[in-house]
């Protein structure tokens, strides 16, 4: 595995091809923003698994670091299935767990990749007791310390049916985003997922369509 974290080239041209529409992402925050509550840290969450979400969070963290030259950590939430060490190509441990079981320091997890403003944070070993673990001050004090040193933080978090740490740790964060799949996800499952969210305290940005289905040419939209 590598030290610096380095995207396939096939993965890098996919995400790539779609910057100039995610250039947009920084004002789009900033829209939501105020001077009493700036958004700097962010959740990113899907009301099911497999709608794209860890694609939608890299995608989010290498548009706000390029087009918007922002200092940004990505950080792998959903240690049961994790996969962002994998499109990044480093080593997994340690990683967020160990750092919350006191395992490892912040130091050791934190690491850089090909793009400068760029860091990410894995998932760490697999732990048994995930819902302890996100129930500890240690979370919110690392999401606390991570905003003085960078201007976002973003982190890839489980499904809302997968988990509910989801719904725990959603008020640590400044604000929620969703991915929603095109054409699977009903309405009313997202209602009731964003309605958990609300309900412990988490603020609901925004949601981000994924894998949309163009039925005339892509190219035509940008002219209706």
């Amino acid at each position: 595995m590598n030290a610096v974290g380095v995207l396939n080239e096939n993965l890098k041209s996919a995400i790539f091809k779609n910057l100039k529409e995610l250039s947009t992402i920084e004002g789009n925050i900033a829209s939501f923003a105020s001077d009493k509550h700036p958004i700097k840290t962010i959740l990113v969450t899907s009301c099911s698994p497999l709608e794209g979400k860890t694609l939608s969070s890299i995608s989010m963290a290498l548009a706000l670091s390029i087009e918007a030259n922002s200092k940004v950590v990505l950080i792998e939430g959903n240690i049961s299935s994790p996969r962002i060490h994998e499109m990044f190509n480093v080593d997994n441990v340690p990683g967020l767990s160990d750092l919350l079981t006191s395992r490892a320091n912040l130091s050791e997890i934190m690491r850089p990749t090909e793009f400068k403003n760029l860091t990410i944070i894995t998932a760490g070993s697999d732990i048994s007791k995930k819902l302890d673990v996100f129930e500890t001050e240690t979370l919110q004090n690392l999401i606390v310390s991570l905003k003085k040193d960078f201007d976002y933080v973003i982190v890839d978090g489980q499904s809302v049916s997968g988990s509910s740490d989801v719904s725990i740790i959603s008020k640590y964060f400044d604000g929620v985003v969703f991915v929603v799949e095109c054409e699977k996800t009903r309405w009313e499952v997202l209602q009731q997922s964003k309605e958990k969210i609300k309900g412990v305290g988490g603020k609901i940005l925004g949601v981000v369509l994924n894998k949309r289905v163009y039925y005339i040419p892509q190219k035509v939209y940008g002219k209706i």
